[in-house]
């Protein structure tokens, strides 16, 4: 194995490493959501998530077994859609980083719930929530840079193409 190419499959591993994470955080933070504000809707991340995890992994087969480059672009856009910007992003950031921090931080509760309206959103009230919902940017994060990596690595600038 060339030295790109070991280095392509060790951004590989850790990239599906910190998407599985990241799903598994997601899942019990949604799940025990779920659970603890009567919302069964918030829990169907667990099966969806679990089939696009199923997606990105079997792109990563078919990619290493057959070598060709749409697998790894179907894996690319699963994870950097689904998992980046769905979770990290929206899911993360928006949903509980930014929250918490314009909650806490005092912002005017009318303008608080016009970009966070019930019952869809609930004022940050159960630590465990919040924390594993704050950890979804961070973990999210990792596996975005791993993702950078894979991509940067599978995408030669201009200069090196010529």
């Amino acid at each position: 194995m060339s030295t790109t190419a070991h280095q392509q499959n060790k951004w590989l591993n850790q990239s599906l490493l910190w998407t599985v994470l990241l799903f598994i955080l997601t899942g019990f933070h949604h799940y025990y959501g779920g659970l603890v504000y009567r919302t069964p809707w918030r829990q169907h991340i667990v099966p969806a998530g679990g089939a696009a995890i199923v997606l990105i992994v079997l792109a990563l087969y078919l990619y290493r077994h057959y070598h060709k480059r749409i697998f790894l672009m179907m894996y690319l856009a699963i994870v950097a859609l689904l998992f980046g910007l769905g979770i990290t992003v929206f899911e993360g950031a928006y949903n509980h980083l930014l929250k918490n921090i314009f909650y806490f931080g005092g912002l005017n509760m009318h303008t608080w719930r016009a970009l966070y309206p019930a019952p869809t959103y609930q004022q940050p009230d159960n630590v465990l929530i919040e924390t594993t919902g704050i950890a979804q940017f961070f973990v999210g994060g990792v596996m975005l840079y791993y993702l950078w990596r894979v991509y940067k690595q599978a995408t030669p600038t201009a200069s090196a193409r010529a």
